[in-house]
C-alpha cells in the first residue's frame, strides 16, 4: 500500500511540474511574438534650436473593421453604464488610424522631455484612457480610479519591475515608481475587470508619439538631420525591419504618412 501510494504521489507531482512547465513556455512563446519598439542604445539630452517638424497621418488599409462588443460581467452597475468595445483597432472617417506610435528609432540627441507635463492614466467607466500611454524613464505614472468600484493595475512588465497593484474605489489617484530602462509597448491589464486593457511605452526621449482620433500625429524640435521613422500597432505590427528614412532641414517640416494592414 505505502508503494503505491508513494508511486502515485510521484507521478501527481510529475505531471504538476510538466503542467507547470508547458504554462510558463507558452507564456514566453505569447510574450516573444509582440512586436517592440526599438530604442537607441543612448540618448543625451540637448538645447535645440531651429530644430523641424515631422508630421503626418496614419491610415488603415482595407475595409474599416467592427468593433467588438465586449461582455460587462463585473460592476455591472457602473461598468455597464456605456457599451464597451475592443479598441484593439480603432478606425475613423476616411480609414484614420487611432493609438498608433510614431517615433524616431536612431536618434541620439535632441530636447529634453516636458517636466510640466502630467502623465496620467484613468480607469474611468471601466476603460483605461489613454489606451497607449508614452512614460519617460525615471517618470511617474499616476493611475487615476474615477470610478466607485476597485480596480487593479497590473502591468506586465518583462525588462522592468512588473506592477500588480489594487486601488481601491477610495484611492483616487496612486504615483507609481519610475523605471530605469526602456521598454514597451507593455500590456496593461485590470485582473477584477478581464475587459480592460492598455499599453505603456518606456521611453528614452520625447521623439514619440501617439495618434489622435483623426489619425494625427507630430514630432517637434527635432534637431536637422536624417532619421529612421518608425511606428507601432497592438494589431498592425512594427516597421522595425523597413522603417522610413526621413530628412530634416533646420526649421523645416517634412510630412510622413503611413498606410497599415493588419498583420
Amino acid at each position: 500500500m505505502k508503494t503505491y501510494l508513494l508511486a502515485s504521489l510521484t507521478l501527481l507531482l510529475a505531471c504538476c511540474y510538466v503542467g507547470i512547465v508547458g504554462i510558463t513556455f507558452a507564456a514566453d512563446s505569447d510574450a516573444g511574438e509582440m512586436e517592440m519598439l526599438k530604442f537607441p542604445e543612448s540618448y543625451k539630452s540637448m538645447a535645440v534650436s531651429n530644430g523641424g517638424t515631422i508630421s503626418g497621418v496614419v491610415k488603415f488599409e482595407g475595409d474599416k473593421p467592427e468593433m467588438k462588443m465586449l461582455e460587462v460581467t463585473k460592476d455591472v452597475e457602473i461598468c455597464g453604464a456605456t457599451e464597451k468595445y475592443d479598441e484593439s483597432v480603432v478606425v475613423g472617417e476616411d480609414n484614420v488610424l487611432k493609438n498608433t506610435i510614431v517615433y524616431l528609432i536612431d536618434i541620439t540627441a535632441g530636447k529634453d522631455f516636458d517636466k510640466t507635463a502630467k502623465l496620467e492614466m484613468d480607469q474611468k467607466g471601466c476603460k483605461f484612457t489613454p489606451r497607449v500611454q508614452i512614460v519617460p524613464l525615471n517618470t511617474r505614472l499616476t493611475m487615476l480610479n474615477t470610478d466607485r468600484v476597485n480596480h487593479n493595475v497590473h502591468i506586465f512588465s518583462s525588462i522592468n519591475t512588473p506592477v500588480n497593484k489594487q486601488q481601491t474605489k477610495n484611492r483616487r489617484r496612486m504615483p507609481l515608481a519610475g523605471v530605469k530602462k526602456a521598454e514597451g509597448p507593455v500590456s496593461v491589464k485590470c485582473d477584477i475587470h478581464g475587459w480592460m486593457s492598455a499599453w505603456i511605452a518606456y521611453v528614452p526621449h520625447p521623439y514619440f508619439a501617439v495618434t489622435n482620433e483623426k489619425g494625427e500625429f507630430t514630432l517637434e524640435d527635432v534637431p536637422a538631420g536624417e532619421y529612421k521613422l518608425g511606428y507601432w500597432h497592438e494589431t498592425c505590427g512594427t516597421n522595425n525591419e523597413a522603417p522610413v528614412t526621413v530628412t530634416v532641414a533646420a526649421g523645416g517640416t517634412v510630412t510622413q504618412d503611413f498606410m497599415l494592414k493588419l498583420k
